[in-house]
Formats: structure tokens, C-alpha cells, sequence
């Protein structure tokens, strides 16, 4: 009995904490090794074996293990890479499939990989570009609500009791004082709970289509999302068709590397139309979401017979374009940001000042 509570607690202590996916970095150096290998001519157990023994990281140390004990107990490799799935990511199994039947596992690989370190690199551009806007925001958002939480109510007295007719400014700004002083509890209850319900809506696969399907439609930066959804999509396919991968079960592939239900959805159409004999550049036409020369561009590499570089060219092109259009973006938002600060600081300014002074000179010395 204590010898069972033991392998308990001992199964608990063991547990991981927090996410279960391994880190993108790790996982694009250990897909590279892996292909350096492969194409070596070393069996991918053995493979998996010598990557194990470097200890890279924690998380796929064990993961890897497992994936080994499945090889070795007979299991094909995406049999084995699948029951580790929460690891290592759908797109990551899908691929391993696709390479393995199709003879070109290591290539699939090494490009995979390359994909997945531009990727890395476009995410810190993109926490670049971002982070000062973002840090602007918060902090106009704490210097208004100080202003009115800590600031206002020490005049609020003063102006009440002042005989004189107060400014159309300072009177919203006392009204909005005590609406925040009144309900800055229930607000903040309030979008905490509607970040729950928004969460556990999530969890619920009709509800997540409808959000995924609005979020994905709305005209807010609309043109920037699906210019990173060409992006993604010429890159992934590029790496298949140069893996020998069948178009259709390109696309099904692709289809499981997006978490949005509404896109998945897209490319549920494109494959069927795929399958119904239509090709690439007419089946995704008809789904009205991709751009004019995204379509243009597939349709180049279908009638020239060398998909792959026109791929490949597509794939340079919008990783070019979304990077430069996100530090654009950046760019305008910044000086937007600091006027709007600058305004809300003025506003309270004027609004304060003016029926101090009014006061000041009523005073009779």
C-alpha cells in the first residue's frame, strides 16, 4: 500500500509544469540534427539515440524517449511521433509522415527546420516592432486611470464647494472621477469575467468556429492576416512539393498547422476541390480570401511545371512584405500613441488649472 502511494506522489513530482510543447528553437536544431543524420544514412532510432544522449532540452529528452520505446516495439515513425503529438506539434507529425512515405525524410526535414528558424526570427521582429507600442498603451492607460482614481478627487471638494461655474471639461472629467471611483471594482470584475466566458467559449468547438470565423473576417488588419496566412502556406508547401508530397495531402497537412477553425474550414474546400480534379490556383481562387497575386503566383508555378520555385519565390516575397508592413504598422502607431498621451495630459491640465485660477482670483486678500 505505501509502496503504491509512493509511485503516486512519485508520478506527481515527476509531472511537467506548464506547457507541454517544446519550445520552437529546440525543435528546429533537433530537426536539423536529425536530418543531418538521416541523410548520413543513420537509421532514425539510432538517430533519435545520439540526439538523446546531448540532452538539448528537457522536455523533448523525454518525449524522444518515448518515441524510441515506440520504434522500438515496431511502430512506424509517424505512429511513434503521433502518440508524442502535445510535444511536438500536429505540422511536426504530419511531416514526418509525409517524408517517410515519401522517401525524402531528410530534405523535409532540413527545410522544415529552416522554416521553423525564419519563423522564430519574424516572431522576435514582430515582439520588436511591437513592444514599445504596447508599453506606450499600458502607460497611458495607468496615467488616465491614476489621474482620475488619485488625481480628481482631491479637487472634486474644492470645485463643489466653488461657487463658480465650472468648465465643460472639468465637469466630464469630475463625472468620469466618480464613475471610476464608484465602479473601478465591478469594471475590473467585469472584463475579468468576460475573459473568462470569452475562454470557456473557446473550449467549445461551435463556439470557437464562430469566433475563429468573425475574428478571421473582421476588417480590422484584415489584409496583414491573410498576408501571414500566404506567407505560411507558400512556405509549407514549397517544402512539401520539393519533398514529392501529393498536392492533396499537401494541403491536408497544412490544413492541421493552423488553429483557426474557419481557415481549416478554407482549406477543407480547397482539398475537395483538389480532389474533384480542380487545381491549386482555381480551387483557392473560389474561396474569395486569398489575394489576387497569391492566386496569380500559384498559378505561374502550375503552368510553368516548377511549383516549387515559384514557391519558393512567393514564400521570400511575403515573408518580406509582412515584416515590413508590421514595422510600418509599428511606425504609425507610436507618434499616435504619444499625441493621444499628450492630449489626455493636456486635457486634465486645462481642465484642473483653469478653475484653480478662477478660484485663486476670487480669493479677496
Amino acid at each position: 500500500m505505501n509502496k503504491i502511494k509512493f509511485d503516486k506522489l512519485k508520478a506527481i513530482l515527476n509531472k511537467d509544469i506548464g506547457k507541454v510543447r517544446i519550445n520552437s528553437n529546440i525543435l528546429s536544431l533537433f530537426l536539423k540534427q536529425l536530418s543531418l543524420l538521416t541523410d548520413s544514412s543513420v537509421s532514425l532510432y539510432d538517430s533519435l539515440k545520439i540526439i538523446i544522449d546531448q540532452r538539448l532540452d528537457k522536455k523533448l529528452n523525454k518525449a524522444l524517449v518515448n518515441v524510441s520505446l515506440s520504434l522500438k516495439n515496431g511502430d512506424e515513425a509517424y505512429e511513434a511521433f503521433y502518440k508524442e503529438e502535445k510535444s511536438f506539434g500536429p505540422i511536426i507529425t504530419s511531416f514526418i509522415k509525409s517524408g517517410d512515405v515519401s522517401g525524402n525524410l531528410s530534405k523535409i526535414l532540413d527545410e522544415l527546420s529552416t522554416y521553423m528558424t525564419e519563423e522564430s526570427k519574424n516572431k522576435n521582429k514582430i515582439t520588436e516592432a511591437l513592444i514599445y507600442p504596447i508599453i506606450l498603451l499600458f502607460v497611458t492607460i495607468g496615467v488616465v486611470i491614476t489621474i482620475l482614481t488619485k488625481v480628481m478627487p482631491t479637487f472634486i471638494e474644492v470645485f463643489e464647494d466653488s461657487s463658480k461655474n465650472l468648465p465643460l471639461s472639468t465637469k466630464i472629467l469630475l463625472t468620469l472621477g466618480n464613475f471610476f471611483n464608484k465602479n473601478g471594482i465591478n469594471i475590473l470584475l467585469g472584463f475579468l469575467f468576460a475573459i473568462i466566458i470569452f475562454y470557456i467559449l473557446r473550449q467549445k468547438e461551435e463556439y470557437k468556429y464562430k469566433i475563429d470565423k468573425f475574428f478571421f473576417k473582421s476588417f480590422v488588419f484584415r489584409k496583414f492576416r491573410v498576408l501571414n496566412i500566404e506567407y505560411q502556406i507558400s512556405s509549407l508547401l514549397y517544402i512539401l512539393r520539393i519533398g514529392d508530397v501529393d498536392i492533396v495531402e499537401s494541403i491536408n497537412i497544412i490544413k492541421k498547422s493552423f488553429k483557426n477553425l474557419y481557415l481549416r474550414e478554407i482549406l477543407s474546400n480547397v482539398e475537395n476541390s483538389l480532389k474533384l480534379g480542380n487545381n491549386l490556383s482555381d480551387s483557392m481562387g473560389k474561396e474569395n480570401v486569398f489575394s489576387k497575386l497569391f492566386i496569380a503566383m500559384i498559378k505561374v508555378g502550375e503552368d510553368s511545371g516548377d511549383m516549387a520555385k515559384s514557391l519558393e519565390k512567393t514564400s521570400t516575397y511575403y515573408a518580406n512584405e509582412y515584416i515590413y508592413r508590421l514595422k510600418r504598422i509599428s511606425s504609425l502607431f507610436e507618434p499616435f500613441l504619444i499625441i493621444f498621451m499628450a492630449f489626455v495630459v493636456g486635457f486634465v491640465v486645462f481642465s484642473v488649472a483653469i478653475p484653480m485660477f478662477d478660484t485663486v482670483n476670487t480669493i479677496n486678500f
